[in-house]
């Protein structure tokens, strides 16, 4: 009997030695019950997100999730993100970047999709010469389509000066109407925003993204203030989750297509038309970050578009990308 007392007692002297051991090596709490994860609004590239949801993926990883949105744009997702309202979202890059910039405790842990986005004008356009004086939409400054297009602009010796622009105050749901009764003679968008037009038969795509930029990133995961440092597990599981929806994706594409339509109430054919120009992936290139960075000084400082960040905010594009990508839970 002495014996098992002895036992006893060195088995719970034990377990506290290793509670008081993990506690103080910075093993992270346990996962909250329920994380709060915000999207934008009929976002195609968003589909990783409604696959997890959909085939109870973030289910297996043991985590309920409080969908928060959607979002109309990127800006109020952050807006939601720096105010505590959400945990982790799925947004695009630019309006995460442009928010970091700004001091906004936030860190992106993993990809979810790269191009897929574009130019869309009348049948009457024909070439990027051809948009000079014409009225043409872009989301709000800073987004990477108005990057882009003022990237674009450059490359055939032009400018915003040369353009009617519309940042921002078309939005991007409403871009395929205002082109097709004559408001404005093309946008620069992402999908499925680009798809309508062409599906409608009165728009083409001009200029694919990765035509500019091949391979350039769009949208991301992020996940804000001490979230990640307090909650480590619930992140990796997460993206455990958000990786089995790419590989869905891409292993069942009609399957996935069908959750589209149930998620955005897209027209089939709309999602059809899109989903080529969509490259879905969990990965993040600290690269192309920094170029995306760069992109948008570099433009500003030139005045080809109107100045979001300057070397004011980020001093060293390399360490800000280092500071606010954050890879170890595609790591784990």
């Amino acid at each position: 009997m002495k014996l098992i007392f002895k036992l006893l007692a060195g088995f719970i002297l034990a377990s506290l030695l290793f509670t008081s051991i993990g506690s103080q090596s910075g093993c992270a709490p346990v996962a909250p019950s329920t994380v709060r994860i915000g999207y934008l609004l009929g976002d195609l590239h968003h589909l990783p997100f409604f696959v997890a949801q959909d085939r109870g993926f973030f289910l297996d990883e043991g985590l309920g999730v409080e969908v928060v949105g959607p979002f109309d744009a990127g800006p109020a997702e952050m807006d939601a993100l720096a105010a505590n309202q959400i945990d982790m979202g799925y947004v695009g890059v630019a309006p995460a970047v442009l928010a970091a910039a700004r001091k906004v405790p936030l860190s992106i842990v993993s990809g979810v999709n790269l191009e897929g986005s574009g130019l869309v004008t009348g049948m009457d356009i024909n070439s990027v010469a051809e948009l000079k004086s014409k009225k043409i939409a872009t989301p709000a400054p800073g987004s990477i389509q108005y990057v882009m297009l003022g990237m674009l602009l450059a490359n055939n010796n032009l400018g915003y000066n040369d353009i009617e622009l519309f940042p921002g105050t078309v939005k991007p749901p409403d871009m395929a109407q205002s082109l097709q009764t004559g408001r404005i003679n093309g946008y620069f968008v992402w999908e499925p925003f680009v798809a309508r037009s062409v599906v409608g038969g009165y728009g083409k795509v001009l200029v694919d993204s990765k035509d500019i930029w091949p391979g350039h990133p769009c949208c991301v995961i992020v996940t804000g203030g001490d979230f990640g440092r307090l909650h480590g597990n619930t992140v990796a599981s997460v993206i455990r989750a958000h990786r089995r929806a790419i590989d869905f994706i891409d292993a069942y594409p009609a399957e996935a297509k069908a959750i589209a339509a149930k998620w955005t109430r897209l027209d089939p054919a709309v999602i059809d038309n899109a989903f080529g120009r969509v490259k879905y992936t969990y990965s993040l290139s600290r690269d192309d970050i920094k170029r995306f960075v760069n992109e948008i000084i570099s433009l500003g400082e030139k005045g080809a578009i109107k100045p979001i960040i300057t070397v004011d905010d980020v001093p060293d594009s390399d360490t800000f990308v280092d500071t606010v990508v954050d890879t170890k839970y595609l790591q784990r």
